[in-house]
């Protein structure tokens, strides 16, 4: 599973890489990326949660997340590791210098909502939340704690399209240890989320607050929306067909909600060792030949992110600038398939 988390970080930063480029939508436009480890209907799952950006957006003051309806919350955690965190920043003294968080070294964990009073009041103008995941982000210089605040919905507006929010402030490019700005975040949470009982696609809501310039102020009347859309439905199959001379040819197809998906990356494995990487044809199939020396056992791992042409819901009313970026993202592992070597 660990391997599995890093593959869909790597393909997140692949996505903001893009973005540095330039994007095709308007000057703020943060992306939100949601992947499912999991796409079981009504089965626990872990989520992989993140924020994107480029590199010449106005820093991010406030992430407001939103899971969609049908999804299930625990939110009881107190103590505890329940995921680990990546990301990049960018140094604005001029160097354009970047920070990078590693996973291996930064983490979240659950924590006593009690402790945070005062910042969740500061960041979501609310004191008490039902739990607090607290981030542990090191970068060179120091260690930033950011504070997630996570609640239930139960009241309206918000409750007639989502079943919890996730809200955390972002340090801006005034706060220590360095003058610097968050453009790519990428955190998972275990044992907190159940998927929807039925197999539909689930679309995830953010709302995007950024700081006004040169000032440590938020401007909420520049908070655009990005949404993210989670299949239901992800199948990865994996055959092997063992041919003469110590050669095997591996084959298999990628349906996403039913439906063939080409372009996708399927990475290979023995054990934990990618051996072979393959992209999936317009029919959603693959195939590589590969020398064993002995009975192989594979199994295939697929990680997606991308940029959708529009976004498939209308704007919050949060969101005064509308929405700006939507992307679609999903990862599958597939079933082990077994190689035997012919003469």
């Amino acid at each position: 599973m660990k391997s599995f988390i890093r593959v869909l970080i790597a393909s997140g930063a692949a996505l903001v890489a893009l973005a540095f480029t330039g994007s095709a939508w308007a000057a703020y436009a943060p992306s939100l990326i949601v992947t499912s480890l999991s796409n079981t209907p009504g089965q626990p799952t872990t989520m992989l949660l993140g924020h994107a950006q480029g590199v010449d957006d106005d820093p991010t003051a406030i992430d407001t997340i939103y899971a969609p309806l049908g999804y299930e919350a625990n939110l009881s955690a107190r103590r505890g590791k329940i995921g680990d965190v990546s990301g990049d920043m960018i140094v604005r003294d001029g160097t354009g210098r970047h920070l990078v968080i590693r996973d291996s070294e930064s983490h979240v964990f659950a924590d006593n909502p009690a402790l945070y009073t005062s910042q969740a009041l500061q960041c979501t103008g609310q004191a008490m939340h039902e739990a607090v995941w607290r981030a542990d982000l090191v970068v060179p210089g120091g260690t930033l704690h950011m504070p997630i605040y996570v609640d239930h919905v139960t009241t309206a507006p918000e409750n007639a399209f989502a079943s919890a929010k996730i809200q955390f402030c972002l340090p801006g490019p005034l706060a220590p240890p360095a003058p610097a700005q968050i453009l790519f975040l990428l955190f998972d949470v275990s044992k907190v989320f159940h998927n929807p009982t039925g197999t539909a696609p689930r679309l995830w809501r953010g709302v995007f607050t950024p700081y006004l310039a040169g000032s440590p102020t938020k401007n909420p009347d520049g908070a655009t929306e990005g949404q993210a859309l989670v299949p239901g439905k992800v199948s990865l199959k994996l055959n092997a067909k063992s041919l003469r001379r110590g050669r095997a040819i591996l084959s298999g197809r990628l349906l996403v909600d039913g439906t063939p998906f080409g372009g996708a990356t399927v990475d290979l494995y023995v054990g934990t060792r990618r051996v072979a990487r393959v992209r999936t044809k317009a029919n959603g199939r693959f195939s590589v030949t590969k020398r064993i020396r002995k009975r192989t056992r594979y199994r295939g791992l697929v990680a997606y992110v991308g940029d959708l042409d529009s976004c498939p819901a209308e704007a919050l009313p949060m969101a005064p600038l509308g929405c700006r970026a939507a992307t679609a993202s999903f990862g599958a592992v597939s079933n082990e398939a077994t190689a035997q070597r012919r003469r």
